[in-house]
């Protein structure tokens, strides 16, 4: 039994094993995103609202085709992979001394320990 200290298993700095899935996943979404597709006429032009000549992606495509409810949906649905997502902080409070004065008599009274 390890005495606290680490005692077998991976050298530090060794790398994961390579998950197949995983990468053909990775490869298939860098495609999909990257442009490579090069913007030839006007009409197309116009419905990406891009110049001629630009590079798109698929998913400029794609999107560009969608009806605007869609296209927001697509948009929220792919926020959380660039985004931090946003955590709940929780505070407690506790006040002491007197807490039934006023504003303008704690003010006073600060005023009045000031002048002395």
């Amino acid at each position: 039994m390890a005495q606290g200290r680490k005692t077998g298993g991976r050298q530090k700095g060794t790398p994961n094993k390579p998950n197949p899935l995983k990468e053909h996943l990775r490869t298939h979404s860098e495609a999909y995103f990257k442009p490579t597709i090069k913007v030839e006429d006007e009409e197309t032009a116009n419905i990406l609202k891009v110049e001629v000549g630009t590079l798109v992606s698929r998913f400029d495509i794609d999107s560009a085709l969608m009806e605007p409810k869609e296209r927001a949906a697509a948009q929220i649905q792919l926020l959380p992979y660039h985004t931090a997502k946003m955590q709940s902080v929780s505070a407690e409070v506790s006040l002491s001394g007197d807490v039934t004065t006023t504003i303008e008599e704690r003010l006073a009274d600060l005023a009045k320990q000031n002048d002395m």
